[in-house]
């Protein structure tokens, strides 16, 4: 499917983003309109708008109407060590490190809920009532499982339980967010606007979390902030893979006008720590959103160049 939206490029003007997504789109309704073709739509996307940003000499976000805000608070988004004593020492690590909000995931937390609940009372007691602790379950537990968590884990405050259900359990979320003192996040998975609707409007979600680079980039991006913030729900994005994401989904924050959070990932991974000259990183847990042109960032191209995969 890439080669064939690359066809589709050629000869094209780079600046004429709007019309583009709608090609790309078009062309690959048939078999892309979710899912993988939409990931490499959102790549093409992010770039355009990055070539958008260095032709007329502005960042992204002054090209989307202007910063809301100049930075934001991250999150310290971790995987699930697998002990108690672990998670505890981690999360007393990252908020000595500056971040007032840490997030766990993945990993066997939907295995044991009631243990889960013992995990996170114990991380509680240790980083004191200032910190913020989400929580991501990763894959589907049970409804029963789900509602259980969200009544328990509400005793130590989660600032949000994500993606306790399967991604197309839309019925299972509205009787989950009716019920939950806890508030509900998912929506990574997802791509294009649509599915986004759905979780609000029939999944009672309050919080959704679109993937800049899975969604269909920054333009399906400002679309699925526009349905959330017409119906006072939180956009907070998912940011995991690379710092061309994070600088992205920074562009994007910038713009909403509810944002807490960029979700920062600290797991030492080298396409996040060493693919640009000067890394995207957090101060006291605050990060700035670049002002340079574009997405405000330099590649390495020698670290590229070492983990390039041609197809």
């Amino acid at each position: 499917s890439a080669s064939g939206l690359r066809r589709l490029l050629i000869g094209e003007n780079p600046l004429d983003i709007n019309r583009l997504w709608d090609k790309l789109y078009k062309h690959s309704q048939t078999y892309g309109r979710r899912g993988a073709a939409m990931h490499v739509i959102s790549g093409i996307d992010i770039a355009l708008w990055d070539i958008l940003g260095k032709t007329t000499g502005q960042p992204i976000h002054r090209l989307l109407g202007g910063a809301r805000q100049s930075q934001t608070a991250a999150y310290a988004s971790d995987l699930d060590p697998g002990s108690t004593d672990g998670m505890v020492a981690l999360a007393r690590k990252h908020v000595a490190n500056g971040y007032r909000a840490v997030k766990f995931g993945w990993g066997g937390l939907g295995t044991d809920v009631r243990q889960t609940v013992r995990t996170i009372g114990e991380v509680r007691a240790a980083v004191g009532d200032d910190v913020d602790i989400l929580l991501d379950m990763g894959f589907a537990v049970p409804l029963e499982d789900a509602i259980y968590l969200g009544r328990a884990l509400a005793e130590h405050r989660v600032y949000f339980l994500e993606e306790p259900l399967s991604p197309d359990d839309i019925a299972g979320f509205a009787r989950l967010t009716a019920v939950s003192p806890t508030p509900i996040a998912t929506g990574e998975k997802e791509t294009t606007q649509y599915p986004y609707i759905d979780l609000m409007d029939r999944g009672g979600l309050r919080i959704i979390q679109p993937d800049i680079g899975r969604v269909g980039g920054i333009s399906e991006s400002l679309r699925i902030a526009a349905h959330a913030e017409a119906r006072n729900v939180r956009v907070i994005p998912h940011c995991w893979s690379t710092d061309i994401l994070v600088a992205a989904t920074l562009h994007v924050i910038a713009v909403l006008r509810d944002c807490p959070y960029l979700e920062y990932n600290v797991t030492d991974n080298p396409l996040r720590t060493d693919l640009l000259r000067e890394r995207l990183q957090p101060r006291d847990g605050m990060i700035d959103v670049p002002t340079g042109p574009g997405l405000g960032i330099e590649l390495d191209e020698d670290v590229v160049a070492r983990y390039r995969v041609d197809g």
